[in-house]
């Protein structure tokens, strides 16, 4: 099977497309008989990294033949995935496949749920005028990658089929032991913006139960990008709040760094008031470490159903309801939660599984 996957990846980021499109591609390919090569749509100026599979610029174009302008086999592939919404390069694209008469699947990574579309409402509607209806209306289906997704963009009617993100899975001797220290220590992964990821509301629990946290020696670091001036506020509300002793504001981890991280980690803890599959979450769980999480990570039901960590509501004071709880909870009890998150994490959203479980749903609909 010939895949090709069109995605806005902007090297040099962190998370995200870029994690999980080129890591989708390089599984695929080590499927027997699959190729999958990916199309960035994106305008980039730093260098890619050294990618194991074909990787080609957005500028092509479609000859008399119906075949791309694209080495082989790539020139005529059997489907093409579209990753992310409102990129016009996408709509160009679309019709160059309309004329070869390419099938195409759209993944919209969280860019079609309600919440989405009623973000900057009036940009999305002059959008879905202009091209997106229309590059929806012809695409062959819908991958979402949740059910709590899928739900939440139900106004779409189009087929559909449901396949998450991956992760890779580290090595036994990699994992982090929630619960082997006296001291808890609770963690943040992600983009530091204050109301998408619910940090806002993390704040205002960790002042409720503040009095609990320095008791017994816990404290919250959160690392990630700042988003436009994000951080400084976090500082600033961290201080405000008169937790600077016991919550901690850091930029993003990386590589070793962020492997050395999640291996400290007690739990991991995600309050998102939106989400599409977090990368951060998956990773989290394949350390071993188990998860808070808000229904809109659109992971919460699955995670608890694993026994791999909690869900809460997105309220200050549910959060800290549940903070204390944790708390007082034994170091069995958090043992066993972050041996059930590696389980989930290597029966379910191991890169290989995923794969497959792509590659069947595109054959449905491949030319």
């Amino acid at each position: 099977m010939i895949v090709l996957h069109a995605a806005p990846v902007s090297w040099g980021k962190i998370g995200g497309l870029q994690v999980s499109v080129p890591s989708l591609v390089a599984a695929q390919n080590r499927l027997r008989d699959v190729h999958a090569a990916m199309l960035v749509t994106a305008p980039n100026t730093a260098e890619p990294p050294d990618l194991k599979f074909p990787v080609f610029d957005r500028k092509i174009m479609v000859d008399r033949l119906g075949r791309l302008s694209l080495s082989a086999p790539f020139d005529r592939p059997d489907v093409v995935v579209f990753h992310s919404t409102y990129i016009p390069a996408h709509a160009r694209i679309v019709g160059l496949l309309q004329k070869a008469g390419i099938p195409y699947v759209v993944c919209p990574r969280g860019g079609m749920t309600r919440r989405s579309q009623a973000s900057k409402r009036w940009k999305k509607r002059a959008g879905n005028l202009l091209f997106f209806n229309w590059i929806i209306s012809n695409a062959a289906a819908l991958h979402y990658l949740t059910e709590g997704e899928a739900r939440a963009s139900a106004a779409w009617k189009l087929p559909r089929f449901v396949v998450g993100n991956g992760v890779d899975v580290p090595e036994a001797s990699a994992l982090a032991s929630p619960g082997r220290s006296a001291e808890l220590r609770l963690l943040f992964l992600g983009r530091l913006h204050l109301d998408h990821k619910g940090l806002d509301m993390l704040l205002d629990a960790c002042t409720k139960v503040a009095g609990g946290l320095r008791r017994t020696g816990a404290r919250l670091d959160l690392h990630g990008p700042d988003w436009f001036g994000s951080a400084a506020v976090l500082a600033r509300q961290i201080s405000r709040l008169r937790l600077k002793d016991i919550v901690e504001v850091h930029g993003p981890a990386v590589g070793h760094a962020k492997a050395e991280l999640l291996k400290r980690t007690d739990v991991f803890v995600h309050t998102s008031r939106s989400e599409g599959h977090p990368n951060a979450v998956l990773e989290a769980l394949a350390y071993g470490v188990p998860c808070l999480l808000t229904p809109n990570t659109n992971m919460a039901d699955e995670v608890v159903a694993a026994g791999a960590g909690w869900r809460v509501e997105p309220s200050a004071a549910a959060i800290a309801e549940r903070l204390q709880a944790i708390m007082a909870m034994n170091s069995e009890a958090l043992q066993a939660a972050g041996a059930a998150a590696r389980r989930l994490a290597q029966q379910r959203f191991n890169w290989p599984v995923v794969a497959e479980q792509c590659i069947h749903q595109y054959r449905k609909f491949a030319a």
